[in-house]
Parts: C-alpha cells; sequence; structure tokens
C-alpha cells in the first residue's frame, strides 16, 4: 500500500491550501489498484482500521519531514472510517502518532464521510472537534442526511461530492441549489470545497458562487508524496 497525496488549491490565490492522503495498492501482478476496487472488501474483512492507522502515520511521518526540512506544510486530511468512531480507539492511536512525530494537530485533518448518519458518531466527532482536530465532512450531497449531520456534528468545512457539483451545473435549477449550498457554507461559517473539479468552466462558476477551494485533476491528481514534496517546495521559493 502506497500513500499517495491530492492538493487541494485556491483558486483566487492559485496556490496550494491542502491536501488529501489517498491509498493506492502496488499489486506484484495486477500493478496499481485503486480504492474502489478494494476498500469495499477491506471494510468487510477489517482490515480497514490497519490500513488507515497506516496512512495516518504516514501522512504524521510526511508533515514532519516538512518540518525538519523548513518546507512550509499546509493541512493534509487522512478519512476516518466509520469504524473507527463507534469506540475511543482512533482517539488513542492519533493522539499517539501527534505525540510521537511531534507535530501540530492543525496540519491534520480528519474527513468523515457524508453518510455516516449515526449518534454515537456524531458524540465522537464532537470529542475530536473539542480536543483540537479540524473536522471535514466529505461527500455532502452524496446522501440524504447531509443538512441533519451538519446541525448535530461540529464539522469545519464541507467538500462537494464530484457527483453533486457535476450534476447541479448543468441546468439553471442546479445551479441555483449549488450557490445556496455556498451561500449556506458561508452564513454558517464553514469552509467549503468542490471535490472533483475537471474543467475551466467548473472553475469560474464555482469562482463566481464564492467557492474558492477546489480539489481534482484541473490542478493536480494525486500523486507520490515525495512529487508533492516537490510542489510544496516549488511553492515556498515562490512565495
Amino acid at each position: 500500500f502506497k500513500m499517495y497525496l491530492q492538493p487541494k488549491y485556491s483558486i483566487t490565490k492559485n496556490e496550494i491550501i491542502g491536501a488529501e492522503a489517498l491509498v493506492r495498492w502496488q499489486h506484484p501482478e495486477r500493478g496499481m489498484i485503486y480504492p474502489n476496487e478494494f476498500i469495499p472488501i477491506i471494510e468487510e474483512n477489517g482490515f480497514i482500521k490497519k490500513l488507515d492507522y497506516y496512512m495516518w502515520e504516514e501522512v504524521c511521518r510526511f508533515i514532519k519531514k516538512c518540518l525538519l526540512d523548513n518546507v512550509a506544510c499546509c493541512p493534509i486530511s487522512v478519512n476516518v472510517s466509520r469504524i473507527h468512531l463507534q469506540n475511543d480507539d482512533c482517539i488513542y492511536v492519533l493522539s499517539e502518532l501527534i505525540k510521537r512525530y511531534d507535530i501540530p494537530k492543525s496540519l491534520l485533518e480528519l474527513e468523515i464521510t457524508e453518510t455516516v448518519d449515526d449518534p454515537q458518531v456524531s458524540m465522537m466527532a464532537l470529542h475530536l472537534k473539542e480536543i483540537g482536530y479540524t473536522l471535514l465532512m466529505d461527500d455532502f450531497g452524496s446522501g440524504y442526511s447531509s443538512l441533519n449531520i451538519l446541525l448535530e456534528t461540529p464539522f469545519d468545512m464541507i467538500k462537494l461530492d464530484k457527483k453533486f457539483v457535476e450534476n447541479m451545473m448543468v441546468s439553471s435549477k442546479g445551479r441555483i441549489i449549488l450557490e445556496q449550498v455556498v451561500l449556506m457554507a458561508n452564513q454558517l461559517n464553514l469552509g467549503i470545497l468542490a471535490e472533483g473539479v475537471e474543467t475551466k468552466e467548473q472553475i469560474e462558476q464555482l469562482k463566481r458562487m464564492g467557492c474558492d477551494q477546489v480539489q481534482g485533476f484541473y490542478y493536480a491528481r494525486p500523486m507520490p508524496n515525495e512529487a508533492f514534496f516537490t510542489l510544496l517546495e516549488k511553492q515556498n521559493r515562490q512565495a
């Protein structure tokens, strides 16, 4: 398993403002295997916990490397599966990693999927927020409970699902809905980021709507951490 990082960009600043850690499986015979092929399987057999712990540590190791090399690091988000939010284990693991690598919590952000709708999950998310983590709602718009979860869980940012953004942009009614979601996020003092952005037209529409943060192939594909480190170094030199 390898960690890839996909940059998050500010449209107005035209610079990297964050990244998401994504897992890839380099199979000895089949080559590169993407998460949609193996995540459902390892969620069923329970291996997802070990894989997530591995990814969290890889991110902490990368952040520490940036700090040691005096390269200004942006926040990097990791995915937190439903299974982690059913008990206190994830809080212990995260705390140990933060302590071991001696990194600020502000540089490790936690993404929780939009489809998670459970009182226990909301309580655990609240606890994570109280002890200083930044929480991102992943895949906003992909399910039916988005607004309820926003009410019950203390998110700092919502990430608009790729399909949601695409579907909303093809009609005038859809664009109105998207504009109102962006407006709602701003009024709730929530950050908002659009995922899966691939075209200049999408960038221009999102900018007009007031959504400045984006993630997608238009700016950069997921890349090995060495390549992302090089991008950060280049941005630091240009600053």
